[in-house]
Order: C-alpha cells, then structure tokens, then sequence
C-alpha cells in the first residue's frame, strides 16, 4: 500500500496524475468566513457543490473536530451557540448528515458525508470552534450520472469488501486501484461482477487485506472513465464499521452450505432453485443475502435477493436450450460461479393481478375492481381462471386475453365514469361479473389470490395496510414477484394501463 500526499489536501491514491480515473486532490478553498476555509473534493463552488463529496475545512490556529458537522439547511447563530457549548437541540440533530470525519496530515479536518446530498438542496458546515458556518447549494441531478451502490447492503456496512456500483449507463472496461478513506484497505476497480461479465452498467471494488475490525471508511467521492464526457459520482456509503444485522442465516465454510433443497418441479441455480417456464425462470433465494450477475442468452443482469426471496429472470428465447453463466456473491465476499443449462417450454400465458381497487371513492362493492394483465406472448383464457378473496370465489367468463393487454374485472353494476372514480382506459378489456367477492373485496388489505383450474395459485396480492379511500394496491410490475415486499406498493389506480402513477 502506496500513499501519495498530494498538495494542499490529502487523498491516497496510487499516483497524483491528471490522467489517473480519481481526480488528484490538490484543492482551491471554494468559501472563507469567520476564520475557517472549506474546499470541495472535487472541487466545485459553493453554488454547485457535487452531490457526492468530501469537504475540507481548516481553521487558523486550530480547529475543533468533535464540534464539525455537515448540516441541511441553512443555519442561524443560535444554532453555532449550541454546536459550541455542546448543547444540541432534538432538532438540530435531526439535521445533521451522517459523515464519516477525519484529521488530515496537514492540520485540516475532511466531512465525508456517508450518503448523497440532494439534488439543488442548501447545506451547512457548522462549525463550534471557531463558530462559523458556510452554506453551499447542491449542484442538479443531472449534473453528474450516480452510482448507487447496489452491494453490499446497507445493513451489511461491516461484510466483506466488495462493492457493486451501478447507474443506467454502459461502463467501458476498467482497471484501476483506489485506498478507501481514512487510511483504508487499497483495492481494485472493475466493471461488472467478474468472471460472469454480467454488469456492464456497474462499477466493482474489490479490496484487499481488509481487517477483522476497522472503519468505516468510504470509497472516492468520483471517478472519470474513458469516453465518457462527465464524471460519475460513487455512492458514498462506507465499508466496516458496524453492520451484518438480520442477513438471513450465519453461513460458515463452503458456498455449498447455503445451497437450498429443490422442489420436484424446481432445478438447482448456483445457490437456489427454479422453475423453468418458456420465457422465465421463477426462481427461489437462499436463506441469505445474495449478490447475482447473471449473463448470456441475450441477458445482462445483475440482482439482489434476501433471505429465501423469489425473484423472475425474464427474457429467454422459449422452447430452446439456454446456457448462462452464473455468479453469486454472499455478505462476506465470497464468491461462486458456475453454468446453468435447460430447455425452456413453448410460448405460454402469464396472467397477474396487477392491480387491485378494494376501496373506491364511489359506491362498494359496485365500482370495485380488479386488474389482471397477460405478460405472456400467447393470449390467455379467463376461463380457466378464479379469483379469490377471504369473502369467496368469482369464476371469470370465457373470454380470451391477449399477450400484452389488461383485463378490468368488475362487478355487474360498475358504471365506467361515474365522475368520482378514475374510469378504465378506453382499449382495457372489461369484464363484468355477477359479483367480485361473496359480497365485494373487503378493505382491510387482505389476500387476493388468482388460481387456475386445478386451484393452484398463479398470481398472489399480499395483505398490506388497508388503502385510503381511492387508493390502489399495486404490483410495480408485471413480472415483480409473488412474497415479495417491493413488489406491491399504494397508489393512484390506473385501471387497464401500465402502473406508471406515483406511488404513495
């Protein structure tokens, strides 16, 4: 491990080269008051300071660094008052930003903020010894693309040390090394998750000699790659430290071990199982936090899943054989990859609920309603399906559904705009039933469940708190899995269109 001073502020790197992806960190004060000076790393002004960042402050003769924080908003002298007497309000430190801080060689103290600012949001440093504060503007969300930090976990802050870093743009190939801060592990910059080469969209770090204990300390603020005409900014959450709570089950000794047992109808997949359908596999987690890069057969994927979590993998071509590779990585960065092959089945239909309307603005059980779309490529018969709730059964009429389209279910008496309620789209197929439920879909948020003609579940709404008056409970999207939490969320309804509204 290798650390080069450069001049003015510190950061370790393996060279201070302009051409180096981190920026070298020889630094201009952005801002002076009151006997402190601050400067961004990377450099900015204080009316555009980057959303992620490191802030350097430095105070003639000395400044106290129990007594510097980052804050949102603006601040007042009473709030100096109580940063200075260490006497601080529920208040104001409700608006202090998580940061990690540290003495730099020369004197000054760095704020590393452990979490992005806000786009065009106003921030303070506040200091108590001396008091004084400066406050900068956070630059606009696309000034600079983010890279969310896909893994580890955030509760998993203290695993292993690798991390995923992921954004909604093609990375070209990669190679660097970078030293985590303060005086972190040095580690190695990749794309994707290697060997697989899934993940082109994501940065990877990968470090070396990490300690038993240590941290917590962040990765660089941002990196320039070749061909791209800005900057990428890293999300900032630290490694080490405190973390690894509630991860699923304690796995000691070989990736083996985390293996699940399969069901008849289910195929090993690294670590879990699947169904292998036409264009999907349906696929179970183990029972631990999981990182998956996924690639061939025309996928790019790269997913996380929890403790025994369901997950989708759509987009293979039906009726062939399929090869991909798989690569998993566990909360204590060890990995495992292997090949997957299989047949997948001829076109099928895929019908979910996808929206369900319990409780209207307008009369019940009349303008309730339930949404089923077919996210196959063959249509669908009705039919042959059953919807049911805790107050009974309703046998759908014989009517087919094609690929792509969505069926509104109603009840007999529905009145398609009655001027208090959001009407069904104008191409969404209605289908009207003598009655939803024994007597229409309760509101408390309780199980909904589409069941095909041998009473076998094939599409599930959880019970979720019960929705406001004109609210909908609603699946992301068409292929977001059954059990699964982020799957289903309230919303504004939007009866025989896509779930694009805003969720609540």
């Amino acid at each position: 491990m290798q650390k080069v001073a450069c001049p003015l502020f510190a950061l370790v790197v393996v060279a201070c080269r302009p051409d180096l992806p981190i920026p070298e960190a020889g630094l201009r004060p952005a801002t002076q008051a009151a006997g402190i000076t601050v400067a961004f790393e990377p450099e900015a002004p204080v009316t555009a300071a980057p959303r992620v960042l490191r802030v350097h402050v430095a105070a003639e003769p000395s400044l106290d660094e129990a007594r510097l924080f980052l804050v949102r908003g603006e601040l007042r002298d009473s709030h100096l008052r109580q940063i200075e007497r260490d006497d601080i309000s529920k208040a104001l430190a409700e608006r202090f930003v998580p940061s990690v801080r540290w003495r730099a060689d020369d004197g000054s103290v760095v704020l590393a903020p452990t979490v992005p600012l806000d786009p065009d949001e106003t921030y303070a440093v506040a200091s108590g010894e001396p008091r004084a504060s400066v406050a900068f503007v956070v630059e606009p969300a696309e000034a600079a693309p983010l890279l969310v930090r896909a893994w580890p976990p955030a509760e998993a802050s203290g695993a292993g040390l690798f991390g995923l870093y992921c954004g909604d743009v093609t990375l070209p190939e990669v190679s660097f090394e970078a030293t985590l801060a303060p005086d972190g592990p040095l580690g190695a910059f990749g794309r994707g998750v290697a060997p697989a080469g899934a993940g082109g969209a994501c940065l990877r770090f990968v470090g070396r000699g990490l300690a038993a204990e240590g941290g917590p300390w962040v990765p660089p603020p941002v990196v320039w790659l070749p061909g791209l005409p800005w900057p990428l900014r890293v999300d900032p959450r630290p490694f080490g430290g405190a973390g690894n709570e509630d991860l699923g089950e304690a796995i000691e000794g070989p990736l083996d071990e985390a293996r699940l047992e399969c069901e008849a109808f289910e195929v090993p997949f690294g670590p879990g199982c699947v169904e292998v359908e036409d264009d999907r596999l349906l696929g179970r987690a183990p029972a631990a936090a999981m990182l998956w890069g996924i690639a061939g057969e025309g996928l790019d994927v790269v997913m996380t899943t929890g403790k025994n979590e369901r997950f989708v993998l759509k987009g293979l071509p039906a009726g062939k054989d399929v090869s991909l590779d798989v690569a998993t990585i566990d909360v204590h960065g060890r990995q495992r990859r292997l090949t997957f092959s299989a047949t997948t089945l001829t076109p099928m239909p895929h019908v979910v609920l996808n929206e369900v309307m319990a409780n209207p603005l307008g009369p019940e059980p009349d303008q309730e309603w339930v949404e089923l779309y077919n996210d196959g490529s063959v249509e669908a018969a009705l039919g042959e399906l059953v919807i049911s709730d805790i107050g009974g059964e309703t046998v759908l009429p014989e009517i087919m559904l094609p690929p792509g389209r969505f069926a509104v279910i109603v009840n007999e008496t529905f009145v398609v705009d009655d001027e208090i309620d959001v009407p069904p789209a104008e191409d969404a197929l209605l289908v009207r039933v003598p009655a939803l439920g024994k007597s229409g879909l309760g509101n408390g948020g309780e199980i909904v469940r589409l069941l095909d003609e041998r009473g076998r579940t094939i599409s599930r709404f959880p019970a979720i708190p019960k929705p406001k008056a004109g609210q909908s409970v609603v699946r992301r999207s068409p292929d977001a899995p059954d059990g699964v939490r982020d799957s289903f969320q309230l919303a504004e309804p939007t009866p025989g269109s896509a779930n694009t509204a805003s969720f609540l």
